[in-house]
Order: C-alpha cells, then sequence, then structure tokens
C-alpha cells in the first residue's frame, strides 16, 4: 500500500473511535477534518481506487454523522453499548478488506531500471502496405502494428513519467476482458501504476548510436506487460521496439480506437495454431526492421536520424514471442543475437544452421526445463494418456496417426531447439520461477495465495524474478551485440543464487 492510503487507513480507526467514543465534539470534529484532508491529498497525489471503497465511504459516514450531531438531530446517547460494539467490529472487519485488497491488487511500484540512462518512450503506428491481416479473413484489411520505442534519454528536469498501459482505461478493461471470468474492472488500479519511462524526451547523445533490440509479448497479453524488461534495457544504452502484435495481445490501442483479440475472424484449421501465430509475429518483426530502418533514415522521426545501429540487432520474446525470436534467429541474418524466455518453440533449424544466431533460452523451473533434461516434450504418447485424454484428442486431432504426428513434431522441434542451445547459447533456469514471472504480471498481485490461485506459482518473489531476467538478458546482449566478455553472464550465477545455468545432455 502507499504511504497515503496508510494515512487515510489510520485516520479511519482514529475517527472510528472518537465518534463512537467519549471524545468532545471539538476532538471529534477534528479527527472528520483530518479523514476528510488525508482523502482529498490522496485523491490528488495517489489517485482513486475502487480496493479502498469501504475507507472513502467511512470517511463520508463520518462528516455526515457529525453534521446531522451539531444539528442537534441525534443524541449520541441513542447509540447503546452493544450497537457501538457492532458498529466498532462491523468497520474495523470491513478495513482489514479494503487493506487485503488493496494488498493482493497492489498499485505496484514497477522496479527502477538498473542503467545509468533516463528513458524515453515514443509511441509508433505503423501499417504494412505489402500484407493483408492474417487475422482478418472476413473483411480483409492491411496489417496494422503499434510499437512502442523505448530508449536512453537526454536528461531533463521535470517531466511527467507515462502512466503504466498510457493511463488508458478503456484499453485496460478491453486487455481484462480478453479473460472469461474476471471483473471487468479487475485492473483498473493499474492506470495509476507509474512508469519509469519521459514521453517524447530526447534521445541521449553520449553515444553516436545504440544497438537495437526487438520485444515480442505473448499471445493474449501486451507490449504492455513487457514495460519493466523493455525500461530496464534501455537504461543499459539499448533503443528497445516493443511490438504489440495486433490480435496476438488480448487488446491493441490505436490512435484511434481498441482493437481486442477477440475481433480477429480467421480460423487457422489447427489444434494449435501457436505455431502459425508465431511465424506471423516473425513476420512482424520483420517488417518493423524495415520501419527501423525508415526511422534511423529520419523519415518518422528526425529525433532517431542516424541514432539506431542495426548492425547490432538483437530480439527478445515471451512465451509465443519467444517461438517468435527462434524463428528469425535461424532465418533472419540480421538478428545477432536472440533470446527466447520460456516458449515453446513450432519449427527446427537445418541441420547446416551455421548462421545460427547466437541463442539464449530462459526456461521456468516449474515444468519447463525439465522437458529439456528428459529431452522430451510436453506432449505425452497417446498410449500413455488415460483413456478418457486418448478420446479427447482423438475428437481434436481426427485419427491416432494424426495425433502421434503432431507428438512427434513437438519432439523434433524441442530437440532441434535444444540442439541450437548447445551449439550457439545457452540455458538457464530461475529456481521458483513461472511462466508469468518473467513478464511484469507478476506484480499485478501482492499476495503469493492469490498468484498460485490463478496459476502463477513458485516461490521466487515476482520482483526478483523479474531483476534477474533483466540482469541476464542485459548480460546476454551485452555479450553480443556490444563485445562484452562471457565472464558478467557467468558471474550472475554468483550474484543470484537462484540461477541455474543447465547443461544439457
Amino acid at each position: 500500500m502507499r504511504l497515503l492510503e496508510w494515512l487515510l487507513i489510520a485516520a479511519n480507526l482514529v475517527a472510528l473511535f472518537l465518534l463512537l467514543g467519549k471524545a468532545s465534539r471539538r476532538t471529534r470534529s477534528w479527527a472528520v477534518a483530518l479523514n476528510v484532508s488525508v482523502l482529498i491529498l490522496h485523491a490528488l497525489v495517489e489517485g482513486i481506487r475502487y480496493q479502498l471503497a469501504f475507507s472513502y465511504l467511512l470517511v463520508l459516514l463520518f462528516a455526515a454523522h457529525l453534521a446531522v450531531v451539531k444539528r442537534g438531530s441525534l443524541q449520541r446517547t441513542t447509540l447503546s453499548k452493544a450497537l457501538r460494539g457492532f458498529a466498532y467490529g462491523l468497520a474495523i472487519l470491513l478495513l482489514a478488506f479494503s487493506v487485503l485488497l488493496a494488498y493482493a491488487l497492489p498499485v505496484f511500484q514497477l522496479p527502477r531500471p538498473s542503467g545509468s540512462y533516463a528513458v524515453g518512450v515514443q509511441r509508433f503506428h505503423l501499417v504494412d502496405e505489402q500484407r493483408q491481416d492474417p487475422f482478418l479473413d472476413k473483411a480483409p484489411k492491411k496489417r496494422e502494428l503499434m510499437v512502442k520505442l523505448y530508449y536512453p534519454a537526454g536528461m531533463e528536469k521535470g517531466g511527467t513519467p507515462l502512466r503504466y498501459f498510457d493511463g488508458n482505461g478503456e484499453l485496460l478493461r478491453a486487455f481484462t476482458g480478453f479473460y472469461q471470468g474476471l471483473p471487468s474492472f479487475l485492473f483498473d488500479h493499474l492506470k495509476l501504476v507509474k512508469t519509469n519511462a519521459l514521453p517524447n524526451s530526447p534521445i541521449a547523445d553520449k553515444e553516436p548510436s545504440y544497438p537495437v533490440v526487438l520485444y515480442s509479448h505473448g499471445a493474449g497479453t501486451s507490449m504492455e506487460v513487457e514495460t519493466s524488461p523493455c525500461e530496464d534495457l534501455a537504461s543499459r544504452g539499448y533503443i528497445v521496439a516493443a511490438i504489440d502484435h495486433t490480435y496476438v495481445s488480448a487488446a491493441t490501442a490505436f490512435p484511434d480506437r481498441i482493437v481486442s483479440q477477440k475481433e480477429a475472424t480467421t480460423d487457422f484449421q489447427a489444434v494449435e495454431p501457436a505455431g502459425i501465430i508465431s511465424e506471423i509475429m516473425a513476420e512482424d518483426a520483420r517488417f518493423v526492421i524495415g520501419k527501423l530502418e525508415a526511422l534511423n533514415a529520419g523519415s518518422l522521426d528526425a529525433r532517431f536520424k542516424n541514432k539506431l545501429d542495426l548492425d547490432r540487432l538483437g530480439a527478445v520474446g515471451h512465451s509465443v514471442g519467444g517461438a517468435a525470436v527462434y524463428d528469425l534467429a535461424f532465418t533472419d541474418k540480421r538478428v545477432k543475437a536472440a533470446i527466447n524466455v520460456d516458449g515453446f518453440v513450432y519449427r527446427t533449424p537445418p541441420k547446416d544452421a551455421a548462421s545460427l544466431a547466437p541463442l539464449l533460452m530462459i526456461a521456468n523451473d516449474r515444468y519447463h526445463v525439465q522437458l529439456f533434461e528428459k529431452r522430451r516434450a510436453l506432449m505425452e504418447k497417446f498410449e500413455d494418456l488415460p483413456e478418457l485424454d486418448q478420446q479427447i484428442n482423438l475428437e481434436l486431432y481426427g485419427s491416432r496417426e494424426a495425433y502421434d504426428e503432431e507428438y512427434r513434431k513437438a519432439n523434433e522441434n524441442l530437440l532441434g531447439l535444444a540442439d541450437a542451445v548447445k551449439q550457439n547459447g545457452a540455458l538457464y533456469t530461475i529456481q521458483g520461477s513461472d511462466h508469468m514471472k518473467f513478464t511484469d504480471i507478476g506484480l499485478y498481485f501482492g499476495l503469493q495465495p492469490l498468484r498460485e490461485r490463478i496459476g502463477i506459482g513458485g516461490e521466487i518473489e515476482p520482483v526478483r524474478c523479474l531483476r534477474i531476467t533483466e540482469d541476464l538478458t542485459a548480460a546476454f546482449m551485452d555479450r553480443h551485440l556490444k563485445g562484452k566478455s562471457e565472464a558478467s553472464l557467468e558471474k550472475l550465477s554468483e550474484t543470484y543464487p537462484e540461477l541455474k545455468k543447465v547443461t544439457l545432455p
């Protein structure tokens, strides 16, 4: 909870005991005035949020009670001892619930970027005139993307940091609405979270140009949930292009509208369309690289002219975004370093892929890293499935042969990734990690039992998992895009005991 929220709860408790106790009218008046003042200050400085609704209601009730008593229409003696006791108990119970709710769904603080640069941010709306949107087969139109560019910023006094999700309540509700069963207002408070990035800042002139990193999110999330990793890289001297892959993200905010993943119309006629989607995302990334070349030429924004060193280009992706980045690692020679953050993959590089970019694989230790150690995909052999699951999969795949072929491909892809990592990269895991803890989403829930309830497991605190991931990402990119030694990468395991390098059989 934030400072003024704590002060408001304390003021509530003070007023509660004074108003229902034997304090003088003057003392009670001061207590109510304190509550009203703290509430106003909290609203102006920190912002109102629904989790503290009962605390706000108490302030109004305190003021109303005092006003009625002052008019003489209510005598304090009419409140019996039993009634006062009940009021105390109920109010404290509801206040405790408010505090618990505020902890469970916090207005969290994004980790401070660890680099020496301030962070600037600029949004770009891009249209691929050469490609129809593959997600819109019913009403074809050109593929549109939003890109958020994070970059090392020149120091400026003042300036207001960008709000999380750009402070866009409509975007937050569209994002939340993707997850069926969640109240639409559940994450409304996230618009109160402040990022560490200043919009439209001048780019730092410490270096003539900066290496560039593409960043791709996972399916059903958003580029917004990768804010902390992108800010951290930018603070370390990288220009980061966070791509919002339209219709892969839960929702995308264009300058004139918000579109939801639910608006996609294409049925890819596949039991698991993630492979098709990862290829689309890889194509999005190639298109963005072309636009970054135009940006570097000065045609999109003069501030960035000659500031992007596209000869030092890396790519990072989480989940299915990691699969897209893996695709780029062996199909696009412009990519000089790639990081797959906990993503399954759906392609196998050719055996003679000498041009494979250096590849870092980060796998959660809840279930993913074990697959590499066993050299076996997540899919089970058909004969090892329970009878009910066999029937379900026969309906999904159409035949035993089709299931067996998918199982064969999944294992081939996993072995291909393992070989690629052994050939030109590394595999790391973080003890206590889970899939969503590699993004900001782990910060959305302040209580571990709640995180586990919604499927975010592991004992490590989300902020620490995020910090380790960011340091590992930066060390790998520093080595391959800035020419630093491997020593900094290896030393991270000494700094973070939870970080483990995995040697594959």
